[in-house]
């Protein structure tokens, strides 16, 4: 008893399990029917007779929430009400072998959604005025009546550009794809489309001009890596789930064992489980952090210059046009001889990111060192005015490093999961070309007349003939909260 006291005091325990158990705990006690739901339970009570309760059955679904796992749900059904969500049984599958998905705490807690008291479940017309909270019930046949009355007036008023389909993406597949939405409206004439994302709306249009086209490696060659730096990537916290990406890094950090260093304002989830040093950055400044640890890689000659000129434009003057400006090369940026005449040094780059210059110039030497290190960014980082100058800052690291195009490294872009699609029902094709920021919509209320294909981004024709006049929007917040302009 001793010896085994002496263990157990003695046991070392990691973060990650540290982690793991707490997470496995959580599950449990949100499986377990001894909680009570956060509203009152007699509205989840079925009228059943006294002496003829049925046995519990077994339906399957799917967690479609916006974080790409898809992970499979046991739904346990008793008289006709869900009574509890678990995972489904361990087995084969082709992409995880002999490993069990499991849904993470939101997936599980869908039956609260389902029978919450917040839940709208009839059709609800507003009769007062416009931000009162009004409203009254109506029959669906009135209010696809209404519908399509007003989809008829809009149509003939002002044409079909006037009808916009709202970006959203809470609830994957029935917002984002909303096939049957998006049918209805390209057979009845068509409507004006969005393009990009509230997510990654400057990383999908600066990686063009960077690498031609929007895609980074697979989490799986991180199982290859000696060393992972992630800027604003927090696996943990988005795609938490065992359904997806966080699962696949997992386990190539398993197989790797590499180094993780995550850059971040916020101390995160990720932090802890990859076992990772963190760096706390200042908002808006990794481009800074970078332009610091390309002046220790140059100033150092840690850089295969021959390499970075083979293949890629623009590093120093040798690979630049003709009718480029003088000292217009990312070298001359860097080395205080540009435009500017400052020098980004790892002290300059200290002062407005808050790392220390010396963790600046260490960092820059590990980069340089490793085997292969594969660099990544998340979406967080490129969320701000100018943020594609972020995203482009990031994906030249790798480039300058030697560390791109070989296996166990990235471009610097986010990482690309194994995609889990659902079906989805046919749409057909949208007869109306002109497409918009999906940011933008507000512009396209207010001042359609400045939309055009060079000040603001319209697609697919010179400028918007005509603003929104009618608005779809289903089971997405991007009217308030998903909105940065909402005044």
């Amino acid at each position: 008893m001793k010896k085994r006291l002496e263990e157990i005091l003695n046991l070392k325990i990691s973060r990650r399990d540290t982690v793991t158990t707490a997470a496995k705990i959580g599950s449990a006690v949100a499986l377990s029917n001894a909680i009570t739901l956060p509203f009152s339970s007699t509205a989840l009570a079925a009228d059943v007779p006294a002496g003829k309760e049925s046995a519990e059955t077994v339906r399957h679904s799917a967690c479609l929430v916006n974080c790409g796992s898809r992970c499979a749900l046991k739904v346990i059904v008793k008289d006709d009400r869900i009574v509890r969500i678990e995972p489904e049984d361990a087995k084969d599958d082709a992409v995880f072998g002999e490993h069990q998905i499991r849904p993470c705490l939101r997936g599980r807690s869908s039956r609260w959604r389902v029978y919450s008291p917040d839940r709208i479940k009839h059709p609800m017309k507003r009769v007062g005025k416009r931000g009162e909270g009004k409203f009254k019930r109506i029959t669906w046949d009135e209010a696809t009546a209404f519908i399509a009355a007003e989809l008829k007036r809009v149509t003939e008023k002002y044409g079909r550009e006037a009808i916009y389909y709202s970006y959203q993406s809470g609830a994957y597949y029935h917002t984002q794809g909303t096939p049957a939405w998006k049918r209805l409206l390209n057979l009845t004439g068509g409507y004006l489309n969005y393009h990009n994302t509230y997510s990654t709306a400057q990383i999908a249009s600066a990686t063009p001009y960077t690498h031609g086209k929007y895609v980074g490696s697979h989490f799986s060659q991180i199982a290859h890596s000696d060393l992972v730096v992630f800027f604003g990537m927090n696996l943990s916290e988005t795609r938490m789930s065992g359904g997806g990406q966080v699962e696949e890094l997992r386990r190539a950090l398993d197989a790797s064992k590499a180094r993780v260093i995550i850059i971040d304002p916020r101390y995160t989830d990720s932090v802890i489980a990859e076992h990772a040093e963190w760096l706390p950055i200042r908002p808006t400044t990794d481009a800074a952090l970078v332009a610091g640890l390309a002046h220790t890689l140059i100033s150092e000659n840690l850089i295969d210059e021959a390499l970075v000129n083979q293949y890629c434009v623009g590093y120093d003057r040798s690979t630049l046009p003709e009718n480029a400006a003088p000292n217009a090369s990312y070298k001359d940026y860097v080395m205080g001889t540009g435009e500017d005449g400052i020098e980004k040094t790892a002290q300059w780059a200290a002062q407005i990111t808050g790392i220390p210059a010396t963790r600046i110039q260490q960092l820059a030497r590990e980069i340089a060192a490793a085997r292969a290190c594969y660099i990544g960014q998340g979406w967080g980082p490129q969320r701000h005015a100018n943020g594609e100058q972020t995203v482009r800052a990031i994906q030249t690291l790798p480039a300058l490093t030697g560390h791109f195009g070989l296996p166990d490294t990235n471009n610097g872009n986010w990482p690309y999961g194994t995609p889990y699609g659902v079906p989805l029902l046919p749409t057909g094709t949208n007869p109306v070309k002109a497409s918009i920021p999906c940011y933008l919509w507000t512009d396209a209320i207010q001042s359609p007349e400045k939309m055009t294909a060079t000040t603001m981004g319209v697609k697919g024709v010179d400028k918007l003939n005509v603003g929104i006049k009618l608005f779809f929007n289903q089971a997405g917040n991007a009217l308030l909260n998903q909105h940065g302009d909402i005044n």
